[in-house]
């Protein structure tokens, strides 16, 4: 409710409100754009939210409110949704994955968007091809995105103003014989591109921090010049020296490390991880200090 109520504001004023979400914010002219994009798509939705604004708006903006295109890509998503059977993905049991792949909900940022921790440096991916997991180890990784959209969900439903999720990635614990073996290197891709084409706009910013010096030049000089525009904007990396990262988190992306779990430096509350996060129905909200 609160979400339609500020899109409708915004829609009759036309102006963007100081601090509001940007992705609230649409002329009218895309107003009418989304309504008949709705008009096209609600037949073959499958799921309510799925009918809602926020989850239209979505697609059109990721194609740039080409309404045919936004079509070709939602109608591709459903197909692939089904495929995978990614409406219980969920309700797997992910417990090993979970312990192994450590993936925390850990505070929000100034905006009240959850800001999500993958301890990507200490994921042993050799273990899973060696143990001929790698199918489920890509099933994992779009579980996550599925969980995070949940929460996103659940968060909308019960008054917040999040639509998208902070992500930080944390390669303290990075080990290149486990992470970058060669038949490791295409589970990082496959997390990238199952984020834009699968889950579009629902990730705010992947901030990449404690990365070991040698790897920073590679990506500033190779990595990153041919990488794609929407990559380039979405990834900012960080080396291994604290006191840097910690204050781009607050001064670049509003998140205040201090109200953090003790884990990341903080006096925050313990984070939430995965196996916690289905208990509570993925159910989030941002924590406070006390």
């Amino acid at each position: 409710m609160l979400l339609h109520f500020l899109l409708v504001f915004c829609l009759l004023k036309q102006i963007p409100a100081e601090g509001l979400n940007d992705d609230l914010v649409i002329t009218w002219e895309q107003k009418v754009k989304l309504d008949e994009f709705r008009t096209i798509m609600e037949p073959h939705l499958p799921h309510d939210y799925m009918k809602a604004d926020i989850y239209l708006l979505r697609w059109l903006q990721v194609r740039n409110f080409d309404i045919p295109a936004a079509a070709r890509m939602l109608r591709e998503n459903l197909r692939w949704r089904e495929e995978n059977e990614m409406d219980t993905v969920l309700e797997e049991d992910w417990t090993e994955f979970n312990n192994q792949y450590r993936f925390n909900l850990d505070s929000c940022d100034d905006k009240g968007a959850p800001v999500a921790v993958l301890f990507v440096g200490e994921w042993d991916m050799r273990r899973a091809v060696l143990a001929g997991q790698s199918d489920k180890m890509r099933r994992f990784m779009v579980k996550c995105f599925e969980e995070v959209t949940t929460v996103l969900r659940n968060m909308q439903a019960r008054g917040s103003n999040a639509t998208r999720v902070n992500i930080i990635l944390d390669l303290g614990s990075l080990n290149f014989q486990v992470q970058a073996c060669p038949r490791c290197i295409p589970f990082f891709i496959y997390l990238v591109q199952s984020q834009g084409a699968y889950f579009p706009n629902v990730v705010n910013v992947g901030i990449v921090i404690n990365t070991p010096d040698v790897i920073i030049p590679v990506w500033n000089n190779f990595i990153k010049p041919a990488a794609p525009p929407e990559i380039q904007k979405l990834v900012d990396v960080y080396g291994r020296k604290k006191s840097l990262w910690r204050e781009a988190l607050l001064t670049k992306y509003g998140i205040d490390f201090v109200k953090m779990s003790h884990e990341m430096g903080g006096d925050g509350p313990d984070p939430v991880d995965s196996n916690d996060l289905r208990k509570s129905g993925y159910l989030y909200a941002c924590p406070e200090l006390k």
